[in-house]
């Protein structure tokens, strides 16, 4: 394992577990969203997750939410929790949205090499995270990709854009980025959503300028699948 666990109090995992031999290591954007879906699939589905893979969430402290935000969230978590060994077969990632803002892309851009450097892999989705949870719970084939694409407001008072209010319309419970539905985390949803997601753009530099997502990449890495 590439990690030696220095004082972690917020693990979940006791002495009599079985020593990982993989350790995937996420961080995100949000400060909300991302990580309760990540915290879900781990407590909800960790029987499908094999005993020998351990999932470690970076703790978001700051509202920062830049690309670069990100890498130094992950740089700083990996420097004050662990000893990494960059020669062991771990995977470090970090989670983001595209947005439709030009500066977005920029910042994008001007940081993908300094991932690649550091063997960070990038999921993306474009426009945001909740195009990614549409995928578990309706049949994304019904949608116009262009109004998902753009994802305008919905209402004028500028309170939901267009997917975040259909999550809410679909969901029993509704949908609120403060407070995640945890009933979009299923295995079937999540099966789903990675056969939905190859309809779109699944390759980063792809995903920059259209419709699409990879977090199928960093869930197939959890499950294995």
């Amino acid at each position: 394992m590439g990690f030696t666990e220095r004082n972690f109090e917020t693990s979940e995992y006791t002495e009599e577990e079985l020593d990982p031999k993989k350790v995937i290591i996420i961080s995100c954007e949000g400060s909300n969203t991302e990580p309760a879906y990540f915290k879900a699939i781990k407590e909800k589905l960790s029987e499908y997750i094999s005993a020998l893979i351990k999932i470690e969430i970076v703790p978001k402290e700051s509202g920062a939410s830049e690309p670069k935000d990100i890498v130094c969230n992950l740089d700083d978590f990996l420097h004050t929790e662990y000893d990494y060994k960059y020669e062991y077969d771990d995977e470090l990632w970090v989670v983001w949205d595209r947005e439709k803002v030009d500066a977005r892309k920029k910042n994008i851009l001007k940081i993908l090499p300094e991932c690649r450097e550091k063997n960070y892999n990038i999921a993306m989705t474009n426009p945001l995270f909740e195009f990614w949870l549409l995928l578990h719970i309706d049949d994304i084939t019904k949608y116009d990709n262009e109004i998902l694409f753009i994802n305008d407001w919905d209402t004028p008072s500028k309170k939901r854009r267009y997917i975040d209010k259909k999550l809410s319309n679909i969901l029993t419970n509704g949908y609120n980025k403060k407070n995640f539905n945890r009933d979009i985390v299923t295995k079937e949803n999540i099966d789903k959503a990675l056969e939905q997601e190859k309809l779109f753009e699944t390759e980063v530099e792809r995903i920059m300028d259209n419709l699409g997502s990879n977090i199928g990449d960093l869930i197939r890495s959890i499950f294995k699948t």
